[in-house]
């Protein structure tokens, strides 16, 4: 098998686990926002409704200035520098 044959199954199992954490972390953001932070379950639903809906359109934003303006190599090079000093 050759590795451009993995790609495709890669690309999916990765997109599946990012899935997965995003809805698995939903119910302790509720939690965490209504007993920590006092909210109440609507407006800490509105808030994570809020930071679900920015989590999904950032890509399409990032995408955008990457063709647009900034090129897909220098992007992907600031993304990778910015994950790794935030990680650290």
């Amino acid at each position: 098998m050759l590795y451009g044959d993995l790609f495709p199954f890669v690309l999916a199992v990765s997109q599946s686990f990012e899935k997965m954490a995003s809805f698995g972390i939903l119910p302790n953001m509720i939690l965490y926002l209504t007993r920590h932070y006092g909210m109440e379950a609507a407006t800490a639903t509105n808030v994570i409704l809020l930071w679900s809906a920015a989590t999904n359109f950032t890509p399409i934003l990032g995408a955008f200035l990457a063709d647009s303006y900034f090129g897909r190599y220098p992007t992907i090079a600031f993304g990778s520098l910015f994950s790794l000093l935030v990680s650290s």
